[in-house]
Formats: structure tokens, sequence, C-alpha cells
């Protein structure tokens, strides 16, 4: 099974996807006073509102399942009787 994506830029994806969230809340902030409410925001999409939602999910969906796989790799690999050479 090829790889498709390492975990190491996995991590940097979500590392970026939150600072920037974080970041874009902090300029709101900055020039309002008061943060922005995420869901107000994305119901105003109307109907793409379902469609921003189903691809969080699913991104969400794929980090789990990753991170889940990892964890279960690494746990075979630690099972697995070691012999000596």
């Amino acid at each position: 099974m090829s790889k498709v994506i390492s975990s190491s830029v996995l991590f940097w994806m979500v590392s970026i996807w939150i600072a920037s969230n974080l970041f874009s809340q902090a300029v709101y902030i900055g020039f309002n006073g008061t943060p922005y409410s995420g869901i107000e925001m994305i119901q105003s999409l109307g109907s793409w509102y379902y469609v921003v939602v189903v691809f969080e999910i699913l991104a969400w969906i794929f980090v789990g399942i990753h991170l889940s796989l990892k964890v279960i790799r690494n746990l075979q690999v630690k099972a697995t009787p070691q012999t000596a050479s």
C-alpha cells in the first residue's frame, strides 16, 4: 500500500489550517472588537452550507482514519517478536 500523504505533510496542513483560523479571528477582533460567529458565517452561504459541512466532516474523518491506521501499525510492529541476529 503506497503512502498517499505523509504524516509530516498532514501535520503541517492541519497546523497551517489551525493557525490561519486563529489569525483570521484575531484580525477580525482587532477591527471589530468582537469575534465572528463561524456558524453564522457558514450559514450565510445558503445551500452551499451543506457542501462545506460535508467537506469538513470528510476532512476530519480522513485525519482520524490516518491517525488510527498509524497507531494500529505502530502497535503491530511492537507486538511482533524481534529475533536477535
